[in-house]
């Protein structure tokens, strides 16, 4: 009887934190308050939150200039224009000494006759494979200047693929101060080696009547 009258005493006493528990539960709550006090911190928010913002200002502009490249409008094409230099003089065709600005990619080259062109890399192209290069700006001789608006009509470039090759290598170093950080890294562009063979142009009888002299 004594013993059982002392075992419901043990199990109707309030439960007593042994002292590991105790420093468990009180680190516990200073965990919490400090996490509380941190995200309502103003300060501490806009530090962490800076490089997110950054981000989001970054996709918001991207996604403004997408929205207005797809409603620009893109030009209309025109005729191209034929200036002749010296009305008096006239011009002589065929024109041995051409040279054409063609656009490869997004870039623009002034080529002549046995140029040699460092392109951005064209996939697809075996060497020695004669291209044209149709997407000529301007064509311009001795006695005439041909303006593309925005291309030339009947106007090519015939080149041959030289080379598939890598750019010299460039150096990329990084460098943090005060933190034991630097690292070096090397980069080799893939390129496209172009050999112009010819400038193409034929001067037709509508070029002609269209003619503007410049003196």
């Amino acid at each position: 009887m004594i013993k059982q009258l002392f075992r419901r005493s043990l199990i109707n006493q309030p439960q007593l934190f042994t002292f590991s528990e105790y420093f468990k539960e009180r680190d516990k709550a200073e965990i919490f308050e400090y996490y509380n006090n941190k995200f309502t911190d103003k300060r501490y928010i806009m530090y962490t939150q800076k490089w997110k913002n950054d981000l989001e200002k970054k996709a918001k502009r991207r996604a403004r200039h997408q929205e207005l490249e797809r409603q620009r409008t893109p030009p209309v094409a025109q005729e191209c224009k034929f200036i002749v230099h010296d009305q008096m003089k006239g011009i002589e065709l065929p024109s041995l000494l051409k040279f054409a600005v063609c656009k490869i990619g997004s870039s623009q080259y002034k080529v002549v006759k046995d140029d040699q062109i460092i392109t951005e890399y064209m996939e697809g192209l075996d060497i020695n494979t004669t291209i044209e290069l149709d997407q000529v700006l301007m064509v311009g001789a001795k006695d005439y200047t041909v303006l593309g608006r925005p291309f030339v009509e009947n106007a090519k470039v015939l080149a041959t693929v030289e080379q598939q090759t890598l750019s010299d290598k460039e150096l990329v170093y990084k460098k943090k101060r005060r933190k034991r950080y630097q690292k070096s890294q090397g980069h080799r562009q893939k390129i496209t080696i172009l050999r112009v063979n010819e400038v193409v142009h034929d001067v037709n009888d509508q070029l002609l009547n269209r003619a503007v002299a410049l003196i």
